[in-house]
């Protein structure tokens, strides 16, 4: 008992420490701040959802005393503790299942519910603030490009923009910056999620087995989600059609995950399979516009079953 209260208070106190070092303005904070969750996802994965919200409610006090703001603490509330609560809650669920002959067995919560909820998270968030500026003029939009300019107008002229550029550069990255916003959001979690669920697997904690990502199916409602984002976001005018745009991007995040689970499943039936995953997942990052062809390739599976007929069943866990 001991020992599971001393990893808990660690686990908080370490998630406090990575989210205060960017609070703070440390050296290397957006790595360090990048890893808050971690600790957490840790806690939840390996001892129990009630040892990650005690991780969590001492983290929440930690960053509340050393920052000194209870705007700060619940920020690290909103972002961090509660979406990781809502997720390990849900991925510690299971039920008995009969496998046919081969005897009984626990069906987990499924990859594709979690990834379509870490997905629905984000989206709501991003909707709640939109209403919030609503009423004001100009609504989101104009609101961003408010932050925005006074955040970036000194750092164009510096790097030699003339004035008459700037406030265009400003406008077209304002037009889809809260869904980035919120996309990287999601990917932050979700990395988070997959580096604390191998830690636990790689030390034997882990309270539910590793899900196979070459099996991840996100559910059908979540596509006319996205059709109807995208109506909206190109039709309807003004705030509304915004909101629209921004949250295509949010939602299309859910399929970059499905379209990744669709090459997991063709490579690793190939001999040099932990290769060519990094050579997928690098040119990701250094060229930005396949991200856009996983994406279209995760619609595309749901629509048509790429998996179920041409890849065959998948085995073992990542």
């Amino acid at each position: 008992m001991t020992g599971y209260w001393g990893w808990t208070g660690a686990a908080g106190l370490t998630s406090a420490a990575l989210y205060l070092s960017v609070v703070l303005g440390s050296p290397g904070a957006f790595l360090l701040a990048y890893l808050a969750p971690l600790p957490l996802f840790l806690a939840g994965l390996a001892l129990g959802l009630t040892a990650l919200l005690a991780a969590g409610a001492s983290a929440f006090v930690i960053v509340g005393l050393a920052s000194g703001s209870l705007m700060a603490a619940g920020l690290y509330l909103g972002i961090e503790v509660l979406p990781v609560a809502v997720l390990v809650r849900q991925a510690l669920l299971s039920r008995p299942v009969m496998a046919g002959e081969e005897g009984s067995g626990i069906e987990w919560y499924p990859l594709g519910r979690l990834t379509a909820l870490l997905a629905a998270m984000a989206a709501m968030v991003l909707v709640i603030i939109w209403l919030v500026f609503a009423g004001s003029e100009g609504g989101l939009e104009a609101a961003v490009r408010m932050f925005l300019n006074a955040g970036l107008q000194g750092m164009l002229q510096a790097g030699g923009a003339e004035a008459g550029e700037i406030t265009p550069a400003i406008a077209l990255m304002a037009a889809l910056f809260p869904g980035i916003a919120a996309a990287s959001w999601v990917v932050m979690i979700a990395v988070n999620g997959a580096l604390a669920q191998g830690l636990a697997s790689r030390f034997g904690r882990n309270l539910r087995p590793s899900p196979d990502m070459a099996t991840l199916e996100l559910p059908r409602a979540l596509l006319v989600a996205l059709v109807v984002a995208a109506v909206v976001g190109l039709v309807a005018p003004g705030g509304l059609g915004y909101i629209g745009r921004n949250l295509l991007v949010v939602l299309g995040m859910a399929y970059l995950f499905a379209g990744l689970a669709v090459v997991h499943g063709f490579i690793l039936k190939l001999a040099a399979r932990q290769v060519l995953l990094v050579v997928v997942y690098v040119t990701m990052v250094l060229f930005g516009w396949p991200v856009l062809l996983v994406m279209l390739l995760g619609i595309v599976d749901q629509l048509f079953g790429l998996r179920r007929r041409f890849a065959g069943p998948t085995q073992g866990e990542e």
